[in-house]
């Protein structure tokens, strides 16, 4: 199953069935990836850092980059 995954310290976001490798972050170290969700038809996008993402039901909302929780509306 495809899924949505975010790092919370360089923003970048990408499907994959697997945890994304943890190495060579633009942020700096490692990436700190968040499993937002299975990927789906629905597009939501972050009212707080504008993340864009296409999803099967709303994302999970804990770790938005620009601070605590995403803000998610569906599009």
């Amino acid at each position: 199953m495809m899924k949505n995954y975010q790092c919370k310290k360089c923003k970048t976001h990408l499907t994959n069935n697997t945890t994304p490798a943890v190495f060579n972050c633009p942020g700096g170290g490692h990436h700190q990836w968040t499993d937002l969700g299975e990927v789906g038809p629905t597009n939501y996008q972050c009212k707080k850092c504008a993340t864009l993402v296409k999803s099967k039901s709303t994302p999970a909302a804990f770790n938005c980059p620009a601070g605590n929780h995403h803000q998610w509306t569906k599009l």
